[in-house]
């Protein structure tokens, strides 16, 4: 929190202790008191003050509503929910009280829920920024990047100074591939809001698409400054790093992410490649092992498991059998059939490889290169030397 701002918090928790002091407890200066203590971070204090205003007015839906905030931020979704569902009974259909609970079912993964309540807040007043923002997120997540930029749009021409409006079109625009849009939006959103860590991920994002390794490094840096207890920001940076060929590190941000979430897939698998390019094949391989033990349903930890096979251990019947896998959860995962046939070549097999580079050749031509951006030029010579020359018998 800035520093004159958490000055003048603190300035204003002492007048209202002052008056406390002077006139006794009231349900408005209580509630005053908590809202403060929850903006200091102090959590803990405010629950202990809804709860003594609680104990003298167990019917005020005011205060099961910023009971509900509070445990809100602090993550513990399920009491906010009940909370918050207790002031909705108390006095039905209250704007504030029906975004809130659309926030925490949000938060819960509840989306098609979360949308019913912020529709519901919308029914009283169709153009309330924080409504539009909230159901615009759930378009996002639903992959309807389209609808919920025009709704960040609209709750922006509303309140031009809405951070959680800017970083949701950044996130829209991040799905549309329209980085450096996307850029601009994350960027007001951390102007108005310089503390908080999701603007710094999504710009992050942005650059890290576009290529910017360094610049996403620092903002994936930042971040973490802000929250370094998230696995998702180390697993992150660990791809960045990767790309960067800094393997070293990018190994130590992966272990992180793992420490803090051991069930993190792409933190093992992260740490497995990073172990493969540092010429340590073994932990690499139980890294992909683990992976797949938490999912064995993920094509491209088959794929990268048969690289290493290939390329670290010499294991070729192993490699195709991983091939295989991949390429049966997903048919379409292209980049797998380049390396199968890569690999089919090497194991003397080159009517099977050809066979597997048709129609490599196939997509390409329909679709253009970027259907397969891993391979380079080299790789793409490779393809059509092989289908033209003769197979031997």
């Amino acid at each position: 929190m800035d520093p004159e701002l958490r000055r003048l918090y603190l300035q204003d928790l002492e007048e209202i202790e002052e008056e406390l002091r002077e006139f006794g407890p009231s349900t408005d200066l209580l509630l005053e008191k908590a809202e403060i203590l929850d903006f200091l971070g102090e959590q803990d204090r405010a629950l202990q003050v809804l709860r003594e205003a609680l104990s003298t007015e167990p019917d005020n839906p005011d205060l099961w509503n910023n009971l509900g905030v509070v445990y809100k931020n602090m993550g513990e979704y399920e009491e906010a929910f009940e909370a918050l569902m207790k002031s909705q009974r108390l006095e039905p259909n209250r704007p504030v009280t029906l975004k809130n609970i659309g926030d925490v079912l949000f938060f819960m993964y509840r989306d098609d829920e979360a949308r019913l309540w912020y529709e519901r807040a919308l029914r009283s007043d169709r153009n309330d920024p924080w409504a539009l923002t909230g159901k615009a997120q759930i378009l996002v997540t639903k992959h309807q990047y389209e609808s919920g930029l025009e709704l960040f749009d609209r709750a922006l021409a509303i309140d031009p100074e809405y951070a959680w409006a800017y970083g949701g079109q950044g996130m829209a625009l991040l799905g549309l591939n329209r980085y450096e849009e996307a850029i601009i939006s994350f960027d007001n959103a951390i102007e108005l809001d310089p503390e908080w860590d999701h603007p710094h991920c999504g710009k992050a994002d942005a650059l890290h698409r576009l290529g910017h390794l360094k610049e996403a490094e620092a903002e994936y840096r930042t971040a973490l400054r802000l929250d370094e207890l998230d696995p998702l920001k180390w697993q992150d940076l660990g791809n960045v790093l990767l790309d960067l060929g800094r393997y070293r590190d990018s190994l130590r941000a992966f272990r992180r992410a793992a420490h803090i979430d051991r069930a993190l897939v792409r933190a093992h698998s992260g740490m497995a490649h990073a172990l493969d390019m540092l010429g340590r094949p073994q932990e690499a391989l139980a890294e992909y092992e683990i992976a797949l033990s938490l999912d064995d349903a993920d094509p491209s930890i088959w794929n990268n498991r048969a690289v290493l096979m290939a390329e670290g251990m010499k294991n070729y019947n192993e490699a195709l059998v991983s091939y295989q896998k991949a390429l049966a959860l997903d048919p379409e995962y292209h980049l797998a059939r380049f390396n199968l046939a890569q690999l089919l070549a090497k194991m003397g097999q080159p009517e099977r490889a050809r066979e597997e580079l048709q129609r490599v050749e196939e997509i390409l031509a329909e679709q253009g290169p970027e259907v397969i951006p891993e391979l380079r030029e080299e790789d793409l010579e490779w393809i059509r030397s092989s289908l033209h020359k003769p197979v031997d018998n």
